[in-house]
């Protein structure tokens, strides 16, 4: 292959992803709704990508939960009944508990340390009300905590399922409450770090979780929300 056209590649490549993140962030923070049609063309015009980028891009938020392609009504923002929601989350449940069953207590100190810093970014975040900055944070922090259950590929599961839960769990990030809930909560599964109780860990990891769910189901039930 010419040198030119692998440049172009890779440079496709980055584009595509770039799409990717941004549709996702859109969807996340509720730009885009549930059920919403994705138009090629449209985002064609606003992000300035080829066909082919676009296209790639809804593969990857198709392979990660998000969009979904339905016959004869192209891409759509997923929804979910709360059925959906509350099978997803069970899966969640299951997952994390086993990383957390796995993780060797007490923790090395390089992990705690490294775990207390990223929860400094997630506080700092939470307090100026910053949900972006709090979103990445978050998301650092469990990568972080389950990578060290010494099963990657549960790792990985754990990072998919969350990742179909992103406009779930964002719901409440405009409520001080909850961001500062969520912030003591972290720093109680840090604490258990240095303990040798898996199973309470377990549970704080479990509590941590439940709470978005329970807010995203109330709407649903409400008729707020179309999930």
């Amino acid at each position: 292959m010419p040198l030119k056209d692998m440049g172009s590649r890779y440079r496709t490549a980055g584009l595509w992803q770039s799409v990717a993140e941004t549709l996702q962030r859109e969807i996340i923070f509720g730009r885009l709704q549930p059920r919403e049609r994705l138009v090629e063309d449209e985002i064609i015009e606003r992000t300035g990508a080829s066909r082919h980028a676009v296209r790639r891009a809804f593969d990857e938020m198709a392979q990660n939960g998000l969009i979904v392609r339905l016959p004869h009504k192209g891409v759509r923002v997923r929804s979910y009944t709360a059925k959906e929601v509350e099978d997803l989350y069970e899966l969640r449940e299951t997952l994390e508990a086993k990383a957390a069953l796995r993780i060797v207590l007490p923790a090395p100190a390089q992990l705690v340390e490294e775990l207390a810093a990223i929860e400094q970014e997630h506080e700092a975040a939470s307090r100026a009300g910053d949900v972006v900055r709090l979103f990445e944070a978050n998301n650092r922090f469990h990568e972080t905590l389950y990578g060290a259950c010494g099963n990657s590929t549960l790792a990985e599961a754990i990072r998919l399922y969350s990742t179909q839960t992103h406009a779930i769990r964002t719901r409440r990030m405009s409520d001080d409450s909850w961001r500062k809930e969520a912030v003591r909560q972290h720093w109680r599964i840090i604490e258990a770090l240095g303990k040798r109780d898996n199973s309470a860990l377990a549970a704080l990891c479990l509590t941590h979780i439940r709470a978005p769910k329970e807010f995203y189901l109330s709407l649903y039930r409400k008729g707020v929300e179309s999930i």
